[in-house]
């Protein structure tokens, strides 16, 4: 991600995934891997500042979307 637009592309595609996507779950526990798999995706390189948007927008998109992550499912985002 070069750019803070791209960023945003991407974090609203995660974002629109997020009910149908854990809807469809068997386990909760199953959406957490997969989950961070993305957003590390699209944290890969990112500076500082631009790792602080990424670790914002997805506590909004969580808390948006009724998942509680939990401490050991976010530290070092």
């Amino acid at each position: 991600m070069s750019t803070r637009q791209q960023l945003d592309r991407e974090l609203a595609r995660l974002e629109r995934m997020l009910p149908e996507w854990r809807g469809t779950l068997r386990h909760e526990a199953l959406f957490w891997p997969q989950f961070r798999a993305l957003v590390d995706q699209i944290s890969e390189g990112l500076g500082r500042a631009d790792r602080r948007y990424v670790e914002e927008r997805i506590a909004r998109m969580l808390t948006l979307h009724g998942c509680d992550p939990g401490k050991r499912h976010v530290e070092g985002w």
